[in-house]
């Protein structure tokens, strides 16, 4: 089966989970639903480009025409904190996996190209595509209240990417639990209230936003980024499910850790832009960059940029 090969070729390039979905009716209903909500109550604080980019989440085959299916894949990022010592998100302390999930897709492309012929998207948290509507879509996990995807394999420490194509796929079932359930310790746990109770997250107040997506200088009176440098990882680190997450990384993710050992604070206070992005250069820190980092530092130390 040309589903099963597909799935095989990418396991093979080292993915942790692939699952297949059907683009016919995309997004579901109560997706759509979700995603107006959040756009029309000004949720995605200052990144307008959510708001913008609307129409083309909605209808994916606004990226590739006569888009079908999608296949998803699925890295860990795994729940070793490098440095225990520093308040930056487990993500960001690997490879920048924008990279990752590129090179390896472009392999399977250049692949399925070969084989069956037909014409591919990549996406990587690098294109208006909702991943992780598709990821439970094609059998990966369920979406959790935290608003992340948690795979009942890997827990909620993973990364999505995948490729729309216009192949007609035999689509895996949709993921068909709710393994929340009653539990709500990332509700609780989030020291801003930011996850709401549709599954949402509301970016005006979350850690993550203001320590990576927003630019300004000093940040608005009021937000407290309660000790973190870059993302914040309190909703995982309280979710039960992380228990299923492994110790390590997918060996895809882990060449860059070394640069985090024995790093303090501080240090991004006194290395200039050229060590900042020889030490750091293909990791995910060069999206705040150090002007930044270093405005986040300043904060949680009370002082002036």
């Amino acid at each position: 089966m040309v589903e099963g090969r597909i799935k095989d070729f990418l396991k093979g390039l080292g993915f942790d989970a692939v699952g297949i979905a059907s683009l016919l009716g995309f997004p579901p209903s109560p997706a759509r639903e979700r995603l107006l909500r959040w756009i029309e109550e000004g949720r995605f604080a200052g990144m307008g480009w959510m708001a913008r980019t609307l129409d083309v989440r909605l209808s994916p085959d606004r990226l590739l025409p006569g888009a079908a299916s999608a296949v998803i894949v699925a890295l860990t990022y795994g729940r070793r904190r490098v440095n225990p010592r520093l308040k930056i998100s487990r993500y960001a302390t690997r490879r920048d996996y924008h990279r990752v999930f590129k090179k390896l897709l472009r392999r399977f492309v250049r692949w399925a190209e070969g084989e069956f012929g037909g014409r591919y998207f990549i996406f990587s948290d690098s294109a208006p595509v909702l991943e992780r509507e598709l990821a439970t879509l094609a059998g990966l996990g369920w979406i959790g209240k935290n608003s992340m995807l948690i795979s009942p394999h890997l827990g909620p420490n993973v990364l999505l990417g995948g490729v729309l194509t216009d192949l007609v796929l035999v689509p895996d079932d949709p993921f068909p639990y709710d393994w929340c359930g009653s539990c709500d310790r990332c509700v609780r746990a989030c020291p801003t209230g930011a996850i709401l109770p549709d599954r949402t997250v509301d970016a005006n107040r979350c850690i993550s936003y203001w320590t990576i997506e927003y630019r300004g200088d000093t940040f608005p009176e009021g937000v407290d980024t309660y000790g973190w440098i870059f993302g914040c990882d309190v909703c995982t680190d309280v979710c039960p499910w992380t228990s299923k997450t492994p110790e390590r990384a997918n060996p895809h993710l882990r060449a860059k850790e070394d640069r985090f050992v024995n790093l303090s604070p501080e240090d991004f206070l006194t290395m200039d832009e050229d060590t900042f992005r020889e030490r750091f250069a293909g990791t995910p820190l060069m999206r705040a960059g150090l002007r930044g980092i270093r405005r986040n530092v300043n904060h949680l130390r009370g002082r002036a940029p």
